[in-house]
């Protein structure tokens, strides 16, 4: 086989598909893009389903035992059960997701010699999470890092807090900032004779979100005309709309549940939101900028590497004035909100295209696989 045509197999591993959040939606479109471009794909992940159809022609591997929790004996049997699948599969490279695929996925993967990629979605160990926690996996990420071939941190945010903590050399890791597709047709926008300014945040309603500490500030602010619009399920989402309803905005508030019309979503609201105790590099917030929409975030993780002054508002996550200020300006200022989402829109297509994050990373990939050469 000559070098133009050769290609790489690879195992995509993550705890968990059949939730949707950013390492998912990141899983879901690199799998389909190597296999796009004539790579071999495979998908190991725990449970017994995966919630994205478009992955159906993809090989999918369930480990029962693979689980977000800690639970030694279920660990152990998903390492085992993870090592003999890919003992079959044998493949050039293995790219883990997520904190308990990324240390059984590794371990199994280093166990057979096969080179093996982290992708840190956003550290364990960062600012925001409790300290017991924290140093429980900042341990742990320094013992597996022993283990890694690569780490991909998703932002510079978390590329210099693997390096702060030493939990794994500057040589073993690179910043590869996240991506998202770009529009294949805009969608129409209905803005038009609209009143009300809509909000939206799309989340799932679990730490570190914050959707209720919105709703406080929200409450005060209850005689502006606006439509507060979260999208997403998760185990808080009984109590913030009982909170709503409680504290007389639940006609101002709506609960959309998980939808699959983000595009459009974004395309007919106003202001992106996401208060959050710590993040990564989020998803939401680039697919927000890709709708020219300005956004209020609270500056945590690589937040602020696409949020400037320029775009939106960075709020720290303990000040609900700032983040009332912020509300206040842009359900106010139409031409603030336009210019804002203009100049978000241009930064996206700058920095933030699925296509440059995907060369980067399959880059990165042939590197760790030994295979550098052009496909």
């Amino acid at each position: 086989m000559s070098k133009a045509n050769q290609t790489l197999q690879v195992v995509q591993v993550i705890t968990k598909m059949d939730t949707v959040g950013g390492a998912q939606i990141h899983v879901r479109d690199v799998a389909k893009q190597l296999q796009t471009n004539g790579h071999a794909v495979h998908l190991i992940t725990g449970g017994k389903k995966h919630v994205h159809e478009c992955l159906k022609s993809i090989p999918i591997h369930f480990i029962p035992h693979l689980v977000r929790e800690l639970h030694p004996l279920s660990d152990i049997k998903a390492f085992f059960e993870m090592k003999r699948l890919l003992k079959i599969i044998q493949p050039d490279l293995v790219a883990t997701h997520s904190s308990k695929a990324g240390i059984i996925g590794r371990l199994a993967a280093r166990s057979l010699h096969i080179p093996v990629i982290f992708t840190a979605h956003g550290w364990s160990f960062t600012e925001g999470v409790p300290h017991p926690r924290k140093l429980f996996y900042r341990l742990i990420e320094t013992i597996v890092g022993y283990f890694t071939s690569g780490v991909i941190a998703v932002s510079n945010y978390d590329y210099q807090l693997a390096l702060q903590h030493h939990v794994v050399s500057q040589k073993k890791i690179i910043c590869i900032q996240n991506g998202v597709h770009d529009f294949k047709e805009p969608p129409q926008r209905l803005k038009q004779g609209r009143e009300e300014i809509r909000l939206i945040m799309i989340a799932r309603f679990a730490p570190p979100k914050m959707q209720q500490h919105l709703l406080e500030v929200l409450i005060d602010l209850k005689h502006l005309p606006w439509v507060m619009q979260f999208v997403g399920d998760g185990p808080t989402k009984e109590s913030v709309e009982r909170f709503a309803i409680d504290h007389g905005i639940g006609d101002k508030v709506h609960f959309e549940g998980w939808r699959e019309d983000i595009e459009e979503l974004l395309a007919n609201a106003d202001v992106c939101m996401l208060i959050s105790e710590f993040e990564g590099l989020p998803l939401s917030i680039l697919e927000a900028m890709r709708a020219s929409l300005p956004i209020i975030a609270t500056d945590v993780g690589g937040v602020k590497e696409a949020v400037t002054a320029q775009n939106g508002f960075l709020v720290s996550k303990d000040d609900k004035n700032a983040l009332k200020i912020a509300i206040h300006r842009l359900v106010e200022d139409q031409e603030l909100r336009f210019n804002m989402g203009e100049n978000g829109r241009k930064l996206y297509e700058e920095r933030f295209t699925f296509d440059h994050m995907m060369e980067d990373t399959f880059t990165y990939y042939k590197t760790i696989a030994g295979k550098e050469d052009e496909t």
